[in-house]
C-alpha cells in the first residue's frame, strides 16, 4: 500500500512524463482572465475539497490529453440525454409519452367525483342540488370539463374547473344545450378547447368548439348533416366526428344516406368525409336492419394519419380503417356479432374493441393488429 507521499511522487511523474514542457504563450493570462469571472466554490465544501499535490503546486501544465478526451466525451453523453428527454415529451403523443396513471373522474348522486385507481380516497368536487355529469379531464391532468343541468330532461350547460374542484367557470355563455341526455365534452391535445356534439343523437346533432377560457363558442359545419361523436387529432389540427343526414328515419333511407365518419377543422373549415356509407367505398353491401349507424366516436392513430372507426348497420357493425384523406378504407373485422368501439393501441399497432354476440346476450372486448 501506498502513502499519501508516494501516491504525490507517481502522479507528479506521470504528469511530468504527458505533459508538454513548455507552457504555450498566453495560457496563464487566459486562465486568470477567465478564473477572474468565475465564482468562487461554496464554503460548505471545505478547505481540503480538490486538494492537489503539494509537488504539483506552483508548476502550470497542460493536463494530459485522454483526461481531456474523457472529459469531452462525458459531455457529448450528457448532452444527448438531455436533448432525448426532451425530444421524448415534444415528440411523443399525448396521453402517452411521459404521462402516468392518475386520478379517476365520474359522476355519481348528480356530483363530480375522483378517486384513485384503485378506489381509495374517493371525494367529491361539487355538491349542489343540479345535476353534473360527464367529466372530463385535460390531457395534463389540470382541468375537468363538465355538464350542469337542473334536471333530467332540461337544458344544459357546459363548465370547466380546476382538478381539485376550485374555480368553476361557465364556458357556454348564456347559452343552454337542450335535447339531448348523452353530453360529452373532449379536449384539444394542449388544453385550449373543447369539442362537444349536442342535439339528437341520429338526427339532429351538432358539434361545437369553445375554449377552456369560455371564449370564441361556435358551431362547425352547415347544412342538413348530424354531427356528433368529437375526436381531436394528436396535433390539434382536425376533428373527426361521426357525420348522419339530419331528419331521415332509421327504418328507410336512401342508398346514398351521407352516414359515416368526417373531418373537420376547428374553425369549421376543410370539412371532408372520410369513410364510406354501407355497401360503397370498399365497405360490404350489410343488410339492413335497424337503420344506419357508426357505433361510437372514431379513434385517432398516434400518428395522425389514420382513423379507425365501426360502421354498418345496427347489430352488423364492422370495425374499419382508413386514411384521412379517405383512401383506403378496409375492413379488418369479419362478420360474428357486432363489433363497436374501437381504439388505436399507444404504439398504433394494434386496435382493441367490443364484440357483442349475435344473440345480444353477451359482451367481450378484442385486440388484433391494424391488418385485422
Amino acid at each position: 500500500m501506498h502513502s499519501d507521499d508516494d501516491f504525490d511522487r507517481l502522479l507528479t511523474s506521470w504528469f511530468v512524463a504527458d505533459a508538454p514542457d513548455n507552457v504555450p504563450a498566453g495560457l496563464l493570462e487566459a486562465v486568470v482572465a477567465r478564473t477572474a469571472r468565475t465564482r468562487r466554490r461554496p464554503g460548505w465544501l471545505g478547505s481540503d475539497w480538490g486538494r492537489l499535490p503539494t509537488a504539483l503546486s506552483g508548476r502550470l501544465a497542460y493536463a494530459p490529453r485522454p483526461i481531456w478526451l474523457i472529459a469531452v466525451l462525458m459531455a457529448v453523453v450528457a448532452l444527448a440525454g438531455v436533448a432525448l428527454v426532451v425530444g421524448s415529451e415534444r415528440l411523443l403523443p399525448r396521453p402517452f409519452g411521459l404521462a402516468r396513471t392518475g386520478l379517476i373522474a365520474f359522476d355519481a348522486g348528480g356530483d363530480i367525483v375522483i378517486a384513485n385507481a384503485d378506489g381509495t380516497g374517493r371525494r367529491n368536487l361539487t355538491a349542489d342540488r343540479a345535476l353534473e355529469t360527464s367529466p372530463s379531464f385535460s390531457l395534463d391532468g389540470t382541468k375537468i370539463a363538465y355538464w350542469v343541468r337542473q334536471a333530467h330532461g332540461l337544458s344544459a350547460s357546459l363548465w370547466v374547473m380546476d382538478a381539485d374542484g376550485a374555480n368553476p367557470q361557465r364556458v357556454t355563455g348564456d347559452t343552454d344545450f337542450s335535447g339531448s341526455e348523452n353530453l360529452q365534452a373532449v379536449w384539444s391535445p394542449d388544453g385550449r378547447q373543447l369539442a362537444f356534439a349536442v342535439g339528437d343523437y341520429y338526427s339532429s346533432s351538432r358539434l361545437y368548439v369553445v375554449g377552456a377560457d369560455g371564449t370564441g363558442l361556435h358551431e362547425l359545419g352547415a347544412g342538413p348533416l348530424a354531427r356528433s361523436d368529437p375526436a381531436w387529432s394528436p396535433d390539434g389540427r382536425l376533428i373527426a366526428f361521426r357525420g348522419q343526414t339530419m331528419g331521415v328515419l332509421a327504418d328507410s333511407y336512401p342508398r346514398d344516406l351521407a352516414i359515416g365518419m368526417y373531418v373537420i377543422a376547428p374553425d369549421g373549415t376543410a370539412e371532408r368525409r372520410v369513410s364510406q356509407s354501407p355497401g360503397a367505398g370498399g365497405a360490404p353491401n350489410l343488410p339492413v336492419f335497424g337503420g344506419p349507424a357508426v357505433g361510437g366516436p372514431p379513434s385517432w392513430s398516434p400518428d395522425g394519419r389514420s382513423l379507425v372507426y365501426a360502421i354498418g348497420t345496427a347489430g352488423a357493425h364492422r370495425i374499419a380503417i382508413a386514411a384521412v384523406d379517405g383512401s383506403g378504407e378496409r375492413i379488418v373485422t369479419g362478420p360474428q356479432g357486432d363489433t363497436l368501439l374501437p381504439t388505436f393501441s399507444p404504439a398504433g399497432t394494434r386496435i382493441a374493441f367490443e364484440r357483442v354476440s349475435p344473440a345480444g346476450d353477451r359482451s367481450d372486448v378484442f385486440v388484433i393488429d391494424t391488418d385485422g
